[in-house]
């Protein structure tokens, strides 16, 4: 009798520890693999704009500089050529941009790009593109989709969209 006894604590003890076991490893609190990070976010994308002007469509190249700003918001530098030089400014880049992200959604919002192109000091060209967008972290690469108002010295308030793929980390 005494032997039942003891082995029915064992496996009371043995059943207790395995409840407890997959409870706590199922959900263990840690990073979810599908969770996007800062990581994710931050780095080198190239990619173009897509433009309608006078009913020409017009692909630009552009690439961006991500860097984090501070929880869930993005800043950098903007360049309007696929080589993160700029093309049409005396400054290190053609513009700046922020924006922030919803890491549940994947989304991008309150996107701002302030453009500088100023080659020509005597007849400098600024301007403000706004939108919002998503990010794609399926398949290899990261990937940046915006849809943004440009709104410069050569258009104004026309719709456009940005495609962006991360080429690297910073």
């Amino acid at each position: 009798m005494a032997n039942s006894k003891f082995f029915k604590s064992k496996f009371t003890l043995i059943i207790c520890a395995l409840l407890i076991t997959s409870c706590t490893s199922s959900d263990d609190g840690g990073d979810d693999e599908n969770e996007t990070t800062v990581a994710t976010v931050t780095g080198f994308y190239t990619g173009s704009i897509g433009i309608t002007i006078n009913g020409d469509n017009i692909t630009v190249p552009m690439s961006l500089i991500v860097n984090m700003a501070s929880t869930n918001k993005f800043e950098g530098d903007f360049f309007e050529t696929g080589s993160f030089t700029p093309c049409c400014s005396s400054n290190a880049q053609d513009g700046t941009f922020n924006f922030d992200y919803n890491p549940q959604t994947m989304s991008l919002t309150n996107f701002i790009i302030w453009v500088d192109f100023n080659i020509d000091p005597e007849n400098p060209c600024t301007g403000t593109y706004t939108g919002s967008g998503t990010l794609d972290t399926s398949g290899n690469a990261n990937r940046m989709v915006v849809q943004m108002n440009v709104d410069d010295c050569n258009v104004s308030n026309t719709p456009a969209v940005f495609t962006l793929t991360k080429v690297s980390e910073l």
